[in-house]
């Protein structure tokens, strides 16, 4: 019977430890895609300025450049049959990331003049969203310092919380 008991004790440590992780994983992963993003507008601003080649052209560039084989907002737009902008909102709202509402806010407002103004007009939309994007990082980074030890500890501490309280 002690046994059995200590199982599922050392079990409920593990499980709750293992949610406190995954938890704090969130905010890492929200600093990796907003650097990959990042990445990828110096990539879109660069081929905009020299290469001259079409958006559909630069996103499937992009999409195997800098995501490679990941699901991506570039490759999700140049896969829909409508206007850029919806596309490029459709494609941030079905994107599965780790990114807040403010992130998808910030890259769905570049979208809105993707492919209506000059090649000056879209670059100096590119570099507005790459300053906002840089802030973003800033808070992103701020807060996975803040939290990443917080839940992994959290989760630890709460499953011996339980055992506790069970024994």
């Amino acid at each position: 019977m002690f046994l059995i008991k200590g199982t599922i004790l050392i079990g409920i440590i593990i499980i709750s430890s293992y949610i406190g992780i995954l938890k704090s994983k969130t905010y890492e992963n929200r600093v990796i895609e907003l650097n990959q993003f990042q990445n990828a507008l110096v990539m879109f601003k660069s081929k905009i300025e020299f290469t001259y080649e079409p958006l559909k052209n630069i996103f499937e560039d992009i999409s195997k450049v800098i995501y490679s084989k990941e699901d991506n907002i570039f490759k999700k737009t140049i896969q829909k049959e409508e206007n850029i902008y919806d596309a490029w909102s459709n494609a941030i709202d079905e994107s599965k990331t780790f990114m807040t509402s403010e992130d998808k806010e910030i890259i769905r407002m570049m979208g809105k003049l993707l492919g209506k103004t000059d090649i000056k007009g879209q670059v100096n939309e590119i570099l507005l969203t790459e300053s906002l994007i840089k802030k973003q990082i800033e808070k992103a980074e701020y807060e996975k310092n803040k939290n990443v030890k917080l839940y992994k500890t959290m989760g630890i501490v709460l499953g011996i919380g339980i055992c506790i309280i069970l024994i």
